[in-house]
């Protein structure tokens, strides 16, 4: 029997799958010619479908030394460098491959995949466009170019092209995850829901379970959502992204207890995940739990999220060092709201004997002025100069575990702001007759939750007694207009240049009704009282669970949503309350 032959029924066994076959063939062949290309190349393919990537490298190696001016040995040793993550090397093989055979449809393939892993997805397209046009039947040059096109945040043309792959091959599962993928990027939830399901059918992995789960979970779907987590969990026990988000979503539907025991069953598999300590500390902080809590807080820093806040400082961290004579750094992170929350601790360090330096937003610097004469307030974005060197920094919402806080340490001097000189006069607002309500129906547009926690005010007009007072700005403010022709509705933001020129106005009012936004931070931090309107489920930790009242403001009333996006009961029970409240001024 000649090589030839030997080879053509080795490459007839492993097209057969007959694997252990093939690779007897082979050998036989090298046995008799041992720098025959075709079998080494073939032993390379065969050795990185069973995992053995190292050999696979080495086959493939020992082809393009044999034969250096073979293209197929090239792209050969490319896939198998690249599942040894070693992309750069992957990324020159294919180029190398394609010098030799310019006309080589798998070689721009496999670099237009390598390009966009690498984070090149603008040459990833360039690519896939060259490997279409060469083989516009390859279902592969499509998706590859669909997956370039993600990359460079065009979903829409990515489905485009996921669906050409579609058509040339029905079956290939990878094709639609993508497409499921692009599809969750244009928020076209329930079709990237099918696409999963579809993905899955044709070939299982937990991972898709997982992507499948996180969908269900943004339509609301948490029971489906669980269960798919679950299902992601029995392929592989040790999926992190299953149990971290898992863990989360037990802890959005109340179940506490298990949603810790799934986040240290995480743990226990990789002790430094960021994510999991950061929803650890969510879960513990919601029960209360608050020395163990702010602790794992601190691990906020390692995840994606707060990588905007990390920041270089000339000084050193503060972890509890005596401040007697030293000076210190508060600076921002988060949103207003937290600002507004926590700047009551900022005195502990002035009590302390520190020359204390706050920074905060912009927009905050006139209303936290009014916090404690001893403490600098500087709005971020000011030059230099304005800013004092420091001995140490501390980040705000650092301050609860670095001051040992608890529940019962909670400082519940109120109010701890106030209405600051030179802030906008509502003189008009206040002498109104009746109950002068201020409403807030929206946060920033940029938190992911806003929809679940915005509601319609106009539902809260028509009650005899009761004037509404818009105190709504940013992003959702264009609507007010809107709303003023519908309901008995004022309208005050174009007198609120800041939070200062808002705090003014709620001290003008009586009652102020709000989202869980910054506007219901200043109103407790005011002493006014506010009512919060909070959605379920709730990922707002500290307004904890069931309560109705809070620890942070003794003039808040908290009102909890039951049914997730269904705002009438509770709004037939403010109705009610503030029917009740006008009842009871007029007696």
């Amino acid at each position: 029997m000649t090589i030839e032959q030997t080879i053509q029924n080795g490459l007839d066994a492993q097209r057969q799958g007959r694997m252990g076959e093939a690779i007897g063939h082979y050998r036989t062949a090298l046995e008799l010619d041992p720098g025959n290309v075709d079998a080494l190349n073939f032993m390379s393919i065969i050795a990185m479908t069973a995992g053995e990537v190292g050999s696979g490298v080495s086959f493939a190696l020992s082809a393009a030394i044999v034969q250096p001016d073979w293209f197929g040995s090239y792209i050969n040793i490319g896939n198998a460098v690249q599942q040894l993550g070693h992309l750069p090397e992957a990324i020159t093989s294919f180029r190398r491959a394609i010098f030799l055979q310019p006309r080589s449809a798998e070689a721009f393939i496999n670099l237009s995949n390598a390009l966009c892993i690498a984070g090149h997805p603008s040459e990833a397209a360039d690519m896939a466009v060259e490997a279409i046009l060469i083989a516009p039947s390859h279902a592969d040059a499509h998706n590859n170019f669909g997956n370039a096109l993600l990359a460079l945040n065009s979903p829409g043309e990515a489905v485009e092209a996921y669906q050409k792959a579609l058509a040339l091959n029905q079956t290939n599962d990878r094709v639609w995850l993508n497409m499921a993928n692009a599809q969750a990027a244009m928020k076209n939830f329930f079709a990237a829901v099918d696409c999963y399901r579809h993905s899955i059918a044709l070939r299982d992995d937990a991972s898709k379970h997982v992507y499948l789960a996180n969908t269900l979970a943004l339509l609301h779907n948490l029971p489906e959502a669980e269960a798919e987590y679950g299902k992601a969990l029995a392929l592989a026990p040790d999926n992190g992204d299953a149990l971290n988000n898992l863990g989360v979503l037990l802890r959005d539907r109340g179940r506490l207890d298990q949603a810790e025991a799934v986040l240290r069953q995480g743990l226990a598999l990789a002790p430094d995940a960021a994510d999991l300590h950061w929803n650890l500390a969510l879960v513990l902080l919601t029960l209360g739990r608050y020395q163990e809590g702010w602790a794992e807080y601190e691990w906020r820093w390692g995840t994606p999220q707060f990588a905007q806040y990390v920041r270089d400082y000339r000084s050193a961290a503060w972890t509890g060092e005596p401040l007697e004579g030293r000076s210190i750094l508060v600076h921002l992170e988060q949103g207003f709201g937290d600002a507004i929350e926590f700047c009551r601790l900022v005195p502990h360090l002035a009590d302390q004997g520190a020359q204390v330096v706050l920074e905060c937003r912009k927009g905050l610097g006139r209303l936290l002025a009014t916090l404690d004469e001893r403490i600098t307030v500087v709005e971020a974005g000011t030059a230099k100069a304005d800013t004092p060197p420091c001995d140490y920094h501390v980040a705000m919402m650092s301050l609860p575990h670095r001051l040992g806080l608890t529940l019962d340490t909670i400082p519940a001097k109120i109010p701890y702001l106030k209405v600051p000189k030179g802030a906008a006069s509502f003189a008009d607002v206040a002498g109104r007759p009746g109950l002068k309500v201020g409403v807030v129906w929206s946060g920033s547009n940029t938190r992911r939750d806003n929809s679940t926690r915005s509601f319609r005010p106009d539902s809260l007009s028509g009650l005899p007694g009761v004037s509404l007072f818009s105190l709504q700005v940013g992003d959702a403010s264009s609507e007010t207009a809107a709303l003023i022709a519908t309901a008995s509705i004022t309208d005050l933001s174009p007198h609120l240049s800041d939070f200062a020129d808002t705090a003014a106005a709620i001290e003008a009012l009586d009652l102020v009704i709000s989202a869980d936004t910054a506007v219901a931070h200043l109103a407790g931090a005011l002493g006014k009282p506010v009512w919060i309107l909070l959605p379920a489920p709730s990922s707002a930790f500290l307004w904890m669970t069931d309560r109705t009242d809070s620890p942070w403001y003794p003039s808040v009333r908290l009102f909890r949503q039951t049914v997730p996006g269904d705002w009438s009961p509770v709004m037939g029970e403010i109705r009610r309350a503030l029917g009740e409240m006008v009842d009871s001024r007029e007696a």
